[in-house]
């Protein structure tokens, strides 16, 4: 027997987007993985005039109580209340009157790369901010793909029953079907075939306040979320990659580690 037929079996059970940053997104069937990440996603930021900043949900929680999708390839955002907008002087309107602020919305490939802001003690909202600069092309972090496993969230479930670890807490990309322990070994350099599609892991993703913050589908606040992460895994959960052959992925696709 071959070592790949010797492998675990891993498939794609959930693809996700999130067309605006911090916004809640959209689960698909099927997503188009361009050059610079998924088609889509991080595409919009809600822009703060005054810091000149991207804002996200790591210093402004509320930005998760709206959604975004894609309608005939345009955002439309869903404000809280249910008031659906397309990007616009009515939508900056909104967004600016419910956020206390001047704000707008932008898109990342005008805007150039955006610079975020996060406290720094994430048990304390009103904590000094800590500021990096994202990428071109997508309001992401830093890598244009987020991965995360079953078998991620079963441990850390079985660890801390009394705990919600929803997917929505972690908001990742792929969510893949894989056994315990099945990618503990990738690291940077490793690339996985999903379908067609090639990417090749960046980095551990190391995890923030966002995944403490509440949410629309009474999902609490849990600071233990991230105690828990930081104490017994080092902060993290998942991977980052990026994408090295384009394509389009489908839920129900074939995972492969590839040598």
């Amino acid at each position: 027997m071959t070592q790949a037929a010797q492998r675990p079996a891993m498939s794609v059970v959930a693809l996700w987007r999130f067309p605006v940053k911090s916004m809640q997104g959209e689960a698909c069937d099927e997503l188009n993985f361009e050059q610079h990440g998924v088609a889509n996603d991080r595409g919009f930021g809600v822009f703060d005039v005054h810091s000149r900043t991207i804002i996200s949900a790591k210093r402004e929680g509320r930005l998760l109580e709206a959604a975004a999708r894609i309608v005939s390839d345009e955002v439309v955002v869903t404000l809280p209340g249910g008031q659906e907008l397309e990007p616009g002087d009515v939508l900056d309107e909104c967004l600016a009157r419910w956020l206390g602020r001047p704000v707008r919305l932008v898109d990342a490939v005008s805007y150039g790369v955006a610079t975020f802001e996060s406290q720094n003690d994430f048990e304390r909202d009103d904590s000094v901010s800590e500021s990096w600069e994202g990428v071109e092309g997508r309001f992401v972090d830093d890598s244009p793909l987020h991965l995360l496993t079953t078998a991620d969230l079963a441990r850390l479930a079985a660890e801390r029953s009394d705990l919600q670890w929803d997917v929505r807490r972690f908001r990742p990309n792929v969510v893949i079907d894989a056994a315990p322990g099945t990618l503990d070994a990738a690291g940077p350099g490793q690339r996985l075939r999903l379908g067609d599609v090639e990417i090749e892991i960046q980095e551990d993703c190391k995890r923030c306040v966002m995944t403490t913050r509440p949410q629309p589908g009474n999902l609490e606040r849990q600071l233990d979320i991230l105690r828990h992460v930081s104490k017994n895994h080092d902060n993290v959960v998942g991977l980052r990659a990026k994408v090295v052959r384009t394509g389009v992925v489908h839920v129900g696709d074939v995972v492969q580690l590839l040598d």
